[in-house]
């Protein structure tokens, strides 16, 4: 009984790692301004690996199985047109994301309690970051994939926010970022002297992001350096 029961730890502890070695993370809101001050010295800057935009279908059919039979069909339209044109896909999830699977019960069509004979669904469109392609013309060549969309019977199409990014595997620049804090702190021992101690609080944290440029990511682990002489 005792080897099941680790090997079935283990074998959960593996699953833990894969999701967080490939999971997908989304990231809204304005680019970095007041969080400047609140980060620790040493950071690390990275292309994002997506583009994406929050987009909403919204139908008002009368019957629920006509809505969640038009939706489906428009996200079938959508995915048949982004196979059609390098770089971009469809995800969906609140925070990390995944494919768009229509197969997926987590591919969740929501009664709007607001308004009667009304369903919606949200999903995210995206385009890979190219960085020898200008990210305004990629977030143009976005919204033109949203907008063409074809949408069957009473849906609607609506964007829902601005345009965000997504990178994969944040904690995959963990020792990236830990080996420039270290560099940091031998750094400050030439300055200060050798009979200083540094002592660094925070190294265990997971790896965190602020949006600093229109497709670039600040990533970081919030530590504290502490200097005794």
């Amino acid at each position: 009984m005792k080897k099941i029961i680790l090997a079935t730890l283990a074998f959960t502890f593996s699953l833990s790692l894969f999701a967080q070695e490939f999971e997908e993370v989304v990231v809204t809101g304005s680019m970095l301004d007041g969080n400047y001050y609140e980060m620790p010295a040493v950071t690390i800057k990275k292309k994002a690996d997506f583009l994406v935009q929050r987009i909403r279908l919204v139908n008002d059919s009368r019957s629920p199985g006509l809505r969640r039979s038009e939706i489906r069909k428009t996200i079938s339209n959508l995915i048949d047109s982004s196979r059609k044109v390098k770089g971009i896909a469809l995800s969906y999830g609140e925070g990390f994301l995944v494919p768009v699977n229509l197969n997926d019960d987590s591919l969740e069509i929501i009664e709007d309690r607001k308004k009667s004979d009304t369903s919606y669904v949200n999903i995210y469109a995206k385009v890979a970051v190219n960085a020898d392609n200008d990210a305004k013309d990629q977030i143009n060549e976005l919204r033109s994939f949203v907008y063409s969309a074809r949408l069957d019977g009473r849906t609607e199409i609506e964007t829902q926010g601005d345009v965000g990014l997504s990178i994969v595997s944040p904690e995959q620049y963990r020792y990236e970022i830990l080996g420039k804090i270290a560099e940091e702190n031998n750094k400050i021992t030439e300055v200060v002297g050798g009979t200083c101690k540094i002592t660094v609080a925070g190294l265990e944290g997971r790896v965190e992001w602020e949006r600093s440029d229109i497709s670039e990511l600040t990533l970081y682990i919030p530590y504290a350096t502490e200097i005794t002489c």
